[in-house]
Order: C-alpha cells, then structure tokens, then sequence
C-alpha cells in the first residue's frame, strides 16, 4: 500500500504541474471577449485646441442648456451665445460651434443639412478646471457630455442666426 501511495502522489504532484503551465498558457491566450473592458476615447470630445471645426466656430446663433442638479431633480436653463460664455450655480459654460446636422466621416465633423442632428461644441468647467470639451447633442443627450455625479448638462436647442441678419447688428 505504501508503494501505491507514492505513486498517486508522484502522480498528483505531476498532474498539479500540468495544470499549472496549462493555466499560464492560457492567460496569454485569451481570446478579446474575455479581457476586462477599458474605457474607450470619447470620438465626439475634442481634446485639443483647435478640435473645432471652422465652419462650426463661424455659425452665428445661441443655444440653450439644461441643467439637472442631480440631488434635487432640479432644472435650471442657461442660453449661450456664439462664442459666448455663461455662469451657472459655479459652472461655466463656453460655446464655441455650432452645427445644425453634424455627422462624422472619415474622423472628420460635417455640418450635413441631410441629418437632423444639432449639436453645440461646448467647453465646461468649474474653478478653472475642464469638465468636458466636445460636442453636446439635441437628440443625444444621454450618450455624449459631462460626467459629473452632481449634476449633468444636455443641450435643448440652438438657434441660428442668418448671415443678412449679422450684417445689420
């Protein structure tokens, strides 16, 4: 019995063995599904300076804010100008494009009279901090803007104003 013994542990130390080069083997193997998820890029938030596009920068008009303080359910609206700042509750807010149908294409932001889907290139920020720089989307309020847990921001509309009615102001 004692030799038998010796065997079933000659063969469990050998077997432990396996399995633990086999586990190792398969870590570097993993197939893409099964690694842990990693935050991608936001490819609607600019992260650089000139991240707005020209023709959204010359668009003359406003738009309006919607503000949600979370811990109420409180909503407070702000309307901003182009080019324009406004202050809300410590928040600033900047506008700095605006587009009436923006789309994407090759990476590229299009202004398309085809899409409906308008959108302001803002930049927020509290105590000189940058909370968000990008686009905020009418019809996707939820998907694009500000993360912040105590309040959250959302465009409700802009408003253009035409290239004869500049000439006179």
């Amino acid at each position: 019995m004692g030799r038998f013994n010796s065997v079933v542990l000659l063969l469990l130390v050998f077997a432990m063995g396996l399995l633990l080069t086999g586990c190792e083997q398969e870590k570097a193997n993993q197939i893409e599904w099964q690694l842990p998820l990693e935050k991608k890029q936001d490819p609607h938030s600019g992260q650089v300076a000139d991240a707005v596009p020209e023709w959204a920068a010359l668009q003359r008009g406003e738009a309006e804010f919607v503000w949600l303080e979370k811990a109420t359910a409180r909503l407070h609206s702000s309307t901003v100008a182009s080019g324009g700042v406004a202050e809300f509750s410590g928040w600033e807010i900047r506008l700095l494009g605006l587009a009436t149908g923006l789309r994407t294409e090759n990476r590229a932001f299009l202004n398309d009279g085809n899409v409906d889907n308008p959108a302001a290139f803002v930049v927020i920020s509290r105590d000189g901090e940058i909370h968000y720089r990008g686009w905020l989307y009418q019809k996707f309020p939820e998907l694009f803007g500000m993360d912040d847990p105590a309040w959250k921001v959302w465009l409700k509309g802009i408003t253009l104003r035409p290239a004869s009615q500049e000439a006179h102001n």
